[in-house]
């Protein structure tokens, strides 16, 4: 009896065993926060993760844009004197008043728009003519890995191919203007473009779909009559008709990509409100007297707000492919070194066999839609219970 009832006594001992530690993994699990199984979700989905590095790449091409291509040197010793010039570009675009740029000067970023203003060593020469014409006062000098401007025009190299040996790495336009540079700082374009729009739609969208998923009755049919009217009309020939009345302008475009995508995310929120609303922690919420604004912001709002990161990430793809095929078609700022300008531009040299003029701006466009969809479903199998294995 003891011979058989051992196994039986070792066999209940590793049942006993494998119920203490499935219990100890489902409490593990249990134990977790939504934002960390979602992580751990995305982490297994491959073509997700690959997409978010892509994006990760254009965001840092971005950020570092005018350090990456540039006419102006990152750092140079000229006179004896230490200074950054590259870094003027970021002056120029977010500080752009004068009493303010001048302020600049004890940082000794040298080299602004225009280049006398900023710093009186240079003695009225750009930094390109104190390179080349005074290099026995330049001791030191690190150019960036694109050494052009993106608007810098050459008259003697128009519409050259890619070349290594003149760092022209993918050619040159029709203009002499360096492709390369202009697709580096056309990822700026790209990465303003889709953040500030869908931030803006984000923003709509959010208060509007809370307010009518919350309060319902005549809030609700309002803010819902005004949704269909907007999803009537064709938002692409929309925008065209309305940037047509506006002067060439990416803020011009932001806004109203803004102002019309925003019918999308509202319909998440309010169909997530209105299953929220009905809840036990929403009634006891109400019930300890805490004010509306308190309970969509701070109680609804959080727990309503996962689709919409899955619809922001598609909806940056889908404005920045509306950005370029507006500047593609002639309604952008042409002093902007937008993708699509740049396929416009081009696209009339191609029966030249000036193919690059076309490829490189296409491949980043294609791969920057391409890595956002990618990340977006990833992103949506992740939030997602029903589509995890």
């Amino acid at each position: 009896m003891s011979e058989k009832t051992a196994p039986a006594a070792t066999a209940s001992g590793d049942d006993a065993s494998m119920d203490v530690a499935a219990i100890r993994a489902k409490q593990a699990r249990e134990g977790q926060t939504y934002g960390a199984i979602v992580r751990s979700q995305l982490r297994k989905n491959r073509a997700g993760m690959a997409g978010l590095r892509v994006i990760l790449v254009i965001v840092i091409m971005a950020i570092l844009a005018p350090l990456l291509a540039n006419d102006r040197p990152v750092v140079a010793r000229y006179k004896g004197e230490t200074c950054f010039p590259a870094f003027t570009t970021y002056v120029d675009v977010w500080i752009p008043w004068r009493g303010l740029r001048y302020e600049m000067k004890s940082l000794k970023i040298a080299g602004g728009y225009p280049f006398s203003d900023h710093y009186a060593v240079l003695e009225g020469k750009t930094w390109k003519e104190a390179l080349e014409q005074d290099s026995a006062n330049v001791s030191f000098s690190l150019s960036p890995p694109i050494p052009w401007h993106p608007n810098q025009i050459s008259k003697t190299e128009l519409k050259q191919g890619p070349s290594w040996s003149t760092r022209h790495f993918m050619g040159t336009d029709d203009q002499g203007r360096d492709v390369c540079s202009r697709i580096v700082h056309g990822c700026v374009v790209a990465v303003t473009v889709g953040v500030v729009a869908m931030g803006i739609a984000a923003f709509i969208g959010i208060v509007f779909g809370i307010s009518a998923g919350y309060f319902g009755g005549w809030v609700d049919m309002v803010l819902s009559r005004l949704v269909e009217v907007v999803m009537c009309f064709p938002t692409f020939f929309l925008i065209i008709a309305v940037i047509s009345f506006l002067p060439p302008s990416i803020m011009n475009i932001m806004i109203v990509l803004g102002l019309f995508g925003w019918t999308g995310i509202y319909r998440l929120i309010r169909g997530e409100v209105l299953k929220c609303r009905s809840l036990d922690y929403v009634t006891a919420a109400r019930a300890l007297g805490v004010p509306a604004r308190g309970v969509m912001f701070r109680h609804i709002l959080p727990n309503a707000i996962s689709p919409v990161f899955v619809s922001v990430a598609f909806g940056i793809a889908g404005a920045v492919l509306t950005e370029t095929s507006l500047s593609f078609l002639g309604f952008g700022d042409p002093s902007v070194p937008s993708w699509g300008e740049i396929v416009s531009q081009g696209r009339q040299y191609v029966v030249e066999g000036k193919t690059h003029l076309v490829m490189f701006p296409g491949l980043a466009i294609f791969v920057t839609l391409t890595a956002f969809n990618l990340f977006g479903q990833g992103l949506r199998d992740a939030m997602d219970p029903r589509l995890r294995r």
